[in-house]
């Protein structure tokens, strides 16, 4: 069977979407309109120097173990103990950004055309699923536009957010399509950079904060699975500067973890990545709320668009923090998957954690 290029739109929708976070993110200094101009001619390799994609379905992942830095500094607590380099003939693999454990040595990662990629840890037995949760190409992309992912109460279903209609949807093994409800708690917020980050906590909380902002970002703490109504408390996270929330993950101890990304220029586009260590249980209604940062992937050799995390209890006290990142479907970029191994004996005690205060 012949080869054929992905649909064109389908290629530019990536490149216009860091066009649009990198116009959020700038100073005011440069025209936007030169910039615009300047950044389409940076992003022509990006949406059309791709291979030709085959129609296909095959149910396989390819996990190549990459070197591990030996400067692990910036890292602060976590020990790197594994980075892949994932990749797949199937042409709906890539563009993932949630992630969750799904099982005992299993991780599920939600991607922005709305398709779940199911596999083993590497090094695990295990089968590998790639499925799309509505047809690909059946109306436009923000029917599909997967940010965000949550485990249900139960530890099967999954919620998740889509970030172009800033809504809620729980899917279930079963399920002959996901069911969507509609979020008034997330009314107003912008279309292109809405609810990236979400996690339940196990109180059933969920706890939902928007990508757009900065270095205030909108959150949102509802007292209970999504079902339609606001009830929720509004308040906003503070992110260091220049930083955006991508997800977060909760520990055992009721802390959470946020995975922060960083756009950085010129092309081809580059990433910051950082972790911060923050506690619900001081998120106040209507107030600022933030947290201690705790490492950064600089200098690691594997800075990318992570925007998926997931923790994992380990042996003898270990926990293990799993980072996927988003290659955008771009040729620049890769989809890496980090595990990075931690206790919470070497986190800042809990009450120790000091606000992050907005530049200025």
């Amino acid at each position: 069977m012949a080869g054929q290029c992905r649909p064109s739109w389908h290629r530019s929708i990536a490149a216009m979407r860091l066009i649009r976070r990198a116009m959020q993110a700038m100073p005011g200094a440069m025209p936007r309109r030169l910039f615009t101009v300047l950044l389409l001619v940076g992003l022509a390799p990006v949406i059309w120097l791709r291979e030709p994609v085959l129609p296909n379905d095959t149910q396989s992942v390819s996990a190549v173990s990459l070197p591990l830095t030996r400067d692990q500094a910036g890292l602060g607590p976590f020990r790197l103990t594994g980075a892949w380099d994932l990749s797949s003939p199937n042409r709906d693999f890539g563009g993932y950004s949630a992630l969750v454990v799904s099982g005992p040595g299993r991780l599920s990662a939600f991607s922005d055309f709305g398709v779940r990629l199911d596999l083993p840890m590497p090094g695990q037995p295990g089968a590998v699923r790639i499925a799309r949760l509505l047809p690909k190409y059946a109306g436009v992309k923000s029917s599909r536009d997967v940010e965000a992912a949550a485990l249900d109460q139960d530890g099967v279903a999954v919620w998740l957010t889509l970030e172009r209609r800033n809504t809620f949807m729980r899917t279930a093994p079963g399920q002959a399509k996901p069911e969507v409800f509609a979020a008034p708690e997330l009314a107003g917020w912008p279309e292109n950079s809405g609810p990236e980050a979400m996690t339940r906590l196990r109180d059933g909380r969920f706890l939902v904060i928007a990508e757009a902002g900065g270095p205030a970002h909108q959150g949102r703490l509802l007292p209970h699975a999504p079902d339609g109504t606001d009830r929720s408390w509004h308040f906003r996270y503070l992110a260091p500067a220049g930083y955006r929330p991508t997800d977060v993950a909760q520990l055992p101890d009721g802390r959470v973890l946020i995975l922060l990304r960083e756009l950085r220029w010129p092309m081809p586009p580059r990433f910051g990545t950082k972790l911060v260590l923050a506690d619900p249980a001081t998120i106040r209604r209507g107030q600022d709320w933030g947290g201690t940062m705790l490492a950064s992937l600089d200098g690691t050799g594997l800075e990318e668009n992570y925007e998926g995390l997931a923790i994992e209890p380990g042996p003898d006290g270990t926990l293990n923090a799993w980072l996927i990142s988003d290659n955008n479907n771009a040729a620049t970029q890769r989809t890496l998957l980090l595990r990075l191994q931690f206790r919470l004996s070497d986190l800042p005690p809990r009450g120790s954690q000091a606000k992050q205060k907005a530049p200025g």
